[in-house]
């Protein structure tokens, strides 16, 4: 929500995907829709759309709709995301979750690998251009 108060006060209203597994997982849709316009998804299709976020209908328009993403979430949801976003030609940016012992890049526990070599989420990140990760190859 802090990027939707951010482009907000730019005066943007962004689009807001959101997926859960099922109608009691949903949360902070209102908070959410105070910023922008909520499309929702539950992997059972007990609210919203049936299925994940990367299946809505929104998501798959061609053209995208959109000329940038940003998503966080598990990593298994933002690899899937990405990729649609590169099939798409659409600039992606994720939040990576890696654990952080440190916070100041000492450790290395949150190391990921990008085109430019190893690096530290918690220093150089933890938002990166999607494209930059390896993850997505």
């Amino acid at each position: 929500m802090f990027m939707g108060d951010m482009l907000n006060k730019k005066g943007l209203r962004p689009d807001f995907l959101v997926g859960f597994r099922s109608a009691d997982e949903v949360s902070q849709i209102r908070e959410y829709s105070s910023y922008g316009k909520v499309y929702l998804s539950t992997d059972d299709g007990s609210m919203g759309e049936k299925g994940f976020v990367t299946e809505h209908p929104v998501i798959n328009q061609t053209p995208l709709p959109y000329d940038r993403i940003y998503c966080c979430g598990p990593d298994a949801m933002m690899h899937a995301v990405a990729k649609l976003a590169a099939s798409k030609g659409v600039s992606c940016e994720v939040s990576l979750e890696n654990f952080m012992a440190c916070g100041y890049g000492v450790c290395l526990c949150c190391i990921t690998k990008t085109d430019k070599g190893n690096e530290r989420v918690c220093v150089e990140g933890p938002v990166f251009e999607a494209e930059r990760l390896l993850w997505l190859t």
